[in-house]
């Protein structure tokens, strides 16, 4: 028969045994899942690098806004922020907003997906760009909803990417 004591110590030392394994075994899931397909992606991936920093400045009726689009990207992975400078021109303001950005390049097309990252704000965007040229433009259209519209809009965009300076 097991005394008490040692059956005591017998389950204790084997569900430890068995935590243990279990936080070794999701610490090198979570490093294989973050460290090394995400290096085996960008070793394979042979498609376009649009990471970096494009810009836009645009005139509506209403306003004028100059919006920045950095892009940071893991193979065919996007995510990025998006700056928008809204300087209104029939009432007297500017406002800045923040998009969170997602998506996906596939070829030389992008599939991208905004959020506002205010949540007190409605902001909803989609955007098919295509990488023209020699790949320092990005063309194609753009869906949202325009608040002093009220309503779902689209329209024409083109990025160019931000020049680094001389080379």
């Amino acid at each position: 028969m097991y005394q008490p004591v040692y059956l005591f110590w017998t389950i204790l030392i084997g569900v430890g045994t068995g935590g243990v394994t279990t936080l070794f075994l999701f610490l090198i899931s979570k490093m294989f899942i973050d460290w090394i397909l995400p290096w085996h992606s960008q070793y394979i991936y042979k498609g376009i690098s649009v990471a970096g920093e494009w810009e836009i400045d645009q005139v509506f009726e209403d306003s004028k806004e100059y919006s920045s689009l950095v892009l940071h990207q893991a193979a065919g992975k996007l995510k990025g922020e998006l700056k928008i400078f809204k300087e209104m021109t029939k009432v007297k303001g500017k406002r800045i907003k923040l998009f969170a950005v997602e998506g996906f390049i596939q070829d030389r097309f992008i599939s991208l997906n905004l959020r506002n990252k205010d949540k007190n704000m409605i902001g909803l965007s989609n955007m098919l760009l295509e990488a023209v040229g020699n790949g320092f433009e990005l063309e194609g259209s753009e869906v949202w909803y325009s608040i002093e519209g009220k309503k779902i809009s689209s329209g024409e965009i083109q990025f160019k990417k931000k020049s680094e300076g001389p080379a």
